[in-house]
Parts: C-alpha cells; sequence; structure tokens
C-alpha cells in the first residue's frame, strides 16, 4: 500500500485562502457583468420610451428636437 502524507496546517490554510480568494473573484465578476447588464437594459428601455435612439441623446439632438418642435408648432 502507498504512504500517505498529512496535509500540514500550512497547506489547509494555503487552500481555504485560495477558496476564498476564486469566490470572490467570481462573485465580483458575476455582480459586475450583472451591473452592466442592467444598466444597458436600463438604457435601452428609457430610448425605446422617449422615442430617442441610441446616438440621438445629447446636446445636438437635444437641439435638433426643439427645432423640430419649434417648427411645427409654428
Amino acid at each position: 500500500m502507498a504512504k500517505v502524507t498529512p496535509i500540514s496546517e500550512h497547506f489547509q490554510h494555503f487552500l481555504a485562502e485560495m477558496q476564498e480568494t476564486f469566490w470572490g473573484d467570481l462573485y465580483g465578476q458575476t455582480k459586475l457583468a450583472w451591473q452592466q447588464f442592467f444598466e444597458l437594459q436600463s438604457e435601452r428601455q428609457r430610448d425605446r420610451f422617449s422615442g430617442a435612439g441610441r446616438y440621438a441623446r445629447g446636446v445636438a439632438a437635444a437641439a435638433s428636437i426643439v427645432t423640430a418642435t419649434t417648427s411645427a408648432i409654428s
């Protein structure tokens, strides 16, 4: 039979630290991915509701909307 080497306390601490690091990194990356997903989803819903396209936002777009609105009213 093969001789089994006992696991040292130092190695046990190393393993525990590696597991904590792995799960912490995984949790952090997952949280970041979900946050980016929900921000993009929120932008899409806002744009769909307001009628503005993704690239139609900003000062130039607001100025063109105001110009179009005032010319339609007159």
